[in-house]
């Protein structure tokens, strides 16, 4: 698959070009350099063997909304590091992730990653080093 520069990340067509995204019913509902936001509808598929949303669901909703707020200066990121503290759990209803930008550098640019349920809980706090891979 040939990779594709989102210039002004253009929402739907981030989307309609992200098949993980799409696998995962994950939908973009903000995008700035400063703070983007996606959400999800929680999915039969998305359930662990507890009922409650998968860890790694978690963090790839975190994983994509950072990803999501370094790409909107328009150059390319890849993740360096992450840490993740898992706080609380869902079953149902809708989860909204929200990435923060920190600081912004020539070569590291670093976005705070808040997941909460749709009543504003938090579910998941993270920080995210993302990489610069230029234009």
């Amino acid at each position: 698959m040939s990779e594709k520069k989102f210039t002004g990340l253009d929402p739907q067509e981030y989307l309609a070009n992200n098949p993980f995204m799409q696998h995962n019913h994950m939908e973009i509902t903000k995008v700035s350099p400063e703070c983007s936001e996606i959400r999800m509808k929680v999915h039969p598929e998305g359930l662990n063997i507890m009922g409650m949303v998968h860890g790694g669901l978690i963090y790839s909703l975190a994983a994509v909304v950072t990803g999501i707020t370094a790409r909107a200066d328009g150059r390319r990121y890849v993740t360096q590091s992450a840490h993740i503290n898992f706080i609380k759990n869902v079953s149902e209803g809708t989860v909204i992730a929200k990435g923060i930008l920190v600081r912004r550098g020539k070569s590291i640019t670093i976005v705070r990653g808040e997941v909460t349920d749709a009543a504003g809980k938090l579910l998941a706090d993270v920080t995210v080093d993302m990489f610069c891979l230029g234009e």
